[in-house]
């Protein structure tokens, strides 16, 4: 265990280093694993995440996962404002950035696509496409599928998407807004060029790649 002896330096007087000895505490505190992620007791999580500065955190996190955002908080921390601060911190609630627009972006003529890179856009602004897995409610009502009175009307849970905003906001930098968007999935069009071998259906839905 550490003592107050062990942080004098190598010039302290023997007064000193006696004086130290003296105002240590007998208490048993293993404070070198308290403060390592990989070993500190599971009920010292919460308060290690507020010393190392954690960003982004959820009681309900497993303890593996509580570990892993405390052991990278230092490198989280230098990717705050960029492209992959926003992918780390959506890994950590299981989502997927699919596509990013930040601005200001470069306008190059005749490469430019008109409603992705507009002329004049505010220069503060961040839109994202994330994909984030959602699981419909048991014996919920379905379009078309439903009998009337033998199933009633259930709502996905919005959890996902409130922590996927929540850890955009904790990767953007103070002075950047943000807008996100979750509709990740599209209806196919002609356009896309998909096969006619029957693999894909009139209606079905493809998932997005951009914005």
């Amino acid at each position: 265990m550490t003592t107050a002896a062990d942080l004098l330096p190598a010039s302290a007087a023997p007064y000193e280093i006696a004086l130290a000895k003296a105002m240590t505490d007998t208490l048993p505190v293993p404070l070198r694993e308290a403060l390592d992620p990989a070993t500190a007791p599971a009920a010292l999580l919460p308060f290690l995440a507020v010393h190392d500065g954690v960003r982004l955190w959820f009681s309900d996190w497993s303890e593996a996962r509580k570990r892993e955002v405390i052991g990278a908080s230092l490198t989280d921390c230098w990717l705050v404002g960029v492209r992959d601060g926003a992918v780390r911190y959506l890994a950590y609630v299981d989502g997927t950035l699919v596509d990013a627009v930040a601005y200001p972006a470069r306008f190059v003529m005749g490469r430019a696509i008109i409603g992705r890179t507009p002329i004049g856009h505010a220069a503060f602004l961040a839109r994202y496409l994330v994909r984030v897995a959602t699981q419909k409610p048991a014996r919920a009502l379905v379009m078309r599928r439903g009998a009337l009175g033998h199933a009633r009307l259930k709502t996905p849970s919005r959890e996902p998407f409130q922590r996927c905003l929540a850890a955009l906001r904790a990767a953007k930098a103070p002075e950047t807004e943000i807008r996100v968007d979750f509709g990740h999935s599209r209806q196919i069009r002609l356009s896309d060029g998909v096969p006619l071998d029957g693999t894909y259906r009139l209606g079905a839905y493809i998932s997005r790649t951009k914005l």
